[in-house]
């Protein structure tokens, strides 16, 4: 079977509009005053930097009781030394002793913060090993970001999984829950009841049957940098499921897949599974090779309420293939490049989600995908304000709003792929994005300088009215045919104006006829905004964005008003946008056939056409950086000049 046609299989989940909120449990956003959490508990926490972590922890399948130790061995980094080591751990769970550099030191408890007072400081630069040994029992609680979880599935198969995102690692180990300090590298030790099997980060290098009687131990190790909330652990009656899939003729890749131990799992659920090579195979080719390819991917399967992204093994719970394929998306977006605070979190929620589309238009049709788009669009829209960027970062109710994090910051990169001069140049951006910031942290300014370069072009205003500010544009239409002329007004209402009262963005318009449809783009950059077009089929309506391609909703209905004229624009100011400018000028509310000439402040002529509707573009690329003077004149003899600025 093809894989296409594998995927089919599932095809009746795939336009549920409830499925789309499946990844993480979706919260309601609440628009309050600005709040931001470090994610350290304690500013001594930055005094070390983690390199290598080893666990050695005992766990069942029937109890989220948490027993073994964990050694950190970490750099001092702060320029006075350190003498009081610093780290969380839930306060239920009791401290059996703690070791620096192997000497037996108390440990002090606040909260879950935990502090151990050195006899003598530390010096910066110097390696320290940091070992503690505990048990006891997390806090218990529902819903998706519950630190460790025991569950039952359906089939009466017993299971424990953990989720750190965002703030609870410290609930199953003693951690630094620091976003911006990834561990080099991770070695986990699992021990378990025998039969059991235990699945992790890394590669599985070792299972050892014989180090206690009935027990069995699990080692795992992964070499690639890692963030602490992507360090997990699930255990249950798994059958291993292991293939590889190849990059080409001499590189190869393990997929391993841990699934339920029973007859009753359904065997659809593989199928969709047992696609994962090939998706891998497809993200390779848009974002870069699979950034841990050295080691793995693979799943485990567990009764989680959707998908969490653990680096190489995601632990997920809903076997749909678009879900499938967002997880998936996470290994480039959030794993390999991870967000450098909490507020850019949509660099990782937001490019998943719209990997969802990538992977739908490319196995299912760009019917699928665009059906797919418009359901996050509208709910993007389904509120006035909120913003991408997360400013409010104290918990997950905020950091993975679904409505902004996950379906408005998918809309922005898709409006970030329409400006691209070229959808190659797009990809292209997303594969620099991943070889600059790759195993490390990025914020939304790297990507928008990077975007910014491809596209030969300022991105300031666009990332500032998308990512920062609230609200989209609403739009009341109104059009007319004269002759060959058709004459469309554009009225713009933001929907949160105190946020941004005006919106600078492309918007596509679907002229259409009995015969003929044709598709054009304008630039909005007025309220009220008038557009002529030459066009000899007999109009009957106008559609607005026909392709979802900007985050708009029409104001009402599109309305014939017979009264517009060509004559309207003349009403209107010339505006130029952007100015200055390093590509090109866009300028609008011009008369048709109107004479444009740009000159240099010589007054000698650069460029010069005449004008065929009411927008113009202007090149700037192949000329000297500078001031220069266009003017324009009318059939009536009016003339009108504008200083444009190259830099």
């Amino acid at each position: 079977m093809t894989t296409k046609g594998i995927l089919l299989l599932t095809g009746i989940w795939l336009m549920s509009v409830c499925a789309m909120a499946q990844e993480k449990e979706s919260y309601k956003h609440v628009n309050r005053m600005p709040a931001a959490k470090t994610t350290i508990a304690d500013p001594l926490e930055a005094d070390y930097d983690v390199q290598y972590l080893k666990f050695d922890i005992e766990q069942t399948d029937t109890s989220i009781y948490v027993k073994g130790n964990v050694t950190t061995t970490a750099k001092v980094i702060a320029s006075a030394g350190m003498g009081t080591y610093v780290f969380e751990l839930y306060s239920g769970i009791n401290i059996d002793s703690a070791k620096i550099n192997g000497q037996i030191l108390p440990v002090s408890t606040s909260g879950n913060l935990r502090k151990i007072i050195l006899p003598v400081a530390l010096n910066t630069n110097s390696i320290f090993t940091a070992q503690v040994f505990y048990r006891g029992n997390p806090p218990t609680g529902s819903g998706f970001f519950n630190g460790i979880t025991h569950a039952v599935s359906g089939s009466g198969t017993h299971m424990v999984f953990t989720i750190s995102d965002p703030y609870v690692a410290s609930s199953w180990w003693p951690c630094k829950q620091s976003i911006d300090d990834k561990i080099d590298s991770v070695e986990m030790n699992i021990k378990v009841p025998a039969g059991l099997k235990a699945g992790s980060n890394g590669l599985m290098v070792g299972i050892d049957s014989a180090t206690t009687a009935g027990w069995w131990k699990y080692t795992w190790r992964t070499k690639y940098p890692i963030d602490y909330y992507l360090i997990s652990i699930a255990v249950a009656k798994y059958e291993e499921y292991k293939s590889y899939m190849h990059f080409n003729a001499t590189d190869s890749m393990l997929v391993q897949n841990f699934f339920i131990d029973t007859a009753t799992f359904n065997p659809l659920y593989k199928t969709n599974f047992d696609s994962i090579g090939t998706f891998i195979n497809y993200f390779s080719g848009l974002f870069g090779r699979y950034p841990f390819w050295k080691e793995k991917y693979g799943v485990c399967y567990t009764t989680l309420p959707g998908g969490m992204e653990h680096q190489t093994m995601t632990t997920i719970g809903v076997p749909n293939t678009y879900i499938i394929a967002h997880e998936l998306c996470h290994q480039w977006f959030g794993d390999h490049v991870t967000y450098a605070t909490w507020g850019h979190v949509w660099l990782s929620e937001g490019f998943a989600t719209y990997g969802e589309q990538l992977f739908l238009n490319q196995y299912w049709g760009g019917a699928a995908a665009k059906s797919h788009r418009q359901g996050q669009y509208n709910n993007a829209m389904s509120s006035a304000g909120g913003s991408v960027f997360v400013t409010d970062t104290t918990s997950a109710n905020t950091l993975f709003d679904q409505r902004y994090v996950y379906n408005k910051a998918a809309a922005v990169v898709h409006m970030l792929r329409g400006l691209a001069p070229a959808d190659s140049v797009f990809f292209n951006v997303l594969k620099t994005f991943q070889q600059q910031y790759g195993y490390g942290l990025a914020t939304t300014e790297n990507l928008r300088d990077i975007a910014a370069a491809a596209y030969n072009k300022n991105l300031d205003t666009f990332f500032n009215q998308w990512i920062y500010r609230q609200g989209y544009p609403k739009y009341a239409i109104s059009w007319n045919q004269v002759g060959n002329q058709v004459i469309v007004k554009l009225v713009q209402t933001p929907s949160f104006p105190t946020s941004v009262p005006l919106f600078y963005t492309p918007v596509e318009l679907q002229l259409h006829s009995a015969t003929a449809d044709t598709v054009v783009s304008v630039y909005n950059n007025a309220l009220t905004q008038i557009f002529t077009f030459n066009w000899s089929s007999t109009m009957t309506t106008l559609y607005l964005e026909p392709n979802i391609r900007t985050l708009c909703k029409l104001n009402g209905l599109v309305t014939h008003d017979v009264t517009l004229g060509v004559n309207n624009l003349t009403k209107q100011e010339l505006q130029v946008f952007p100015n200055p400018t390093h590509n090109e000028w866009v300028v609008s509310h011009i008369l048709p056939s109107s004479t444009l000439t740009l000159y240099d402040l010589q007054g000698r002529t650069v460029w010069t056409a005449v004008a065929e509707s009411a927008e113009v573009k202007i090149p700037a690329a192949g000329i000297a950086s500078g001031n220069y003077m266009l003017q324009i004149s009318s059939n009536d003899k009016t003339k009108q000049s504008l200083k444009l600025t190259k830099w």
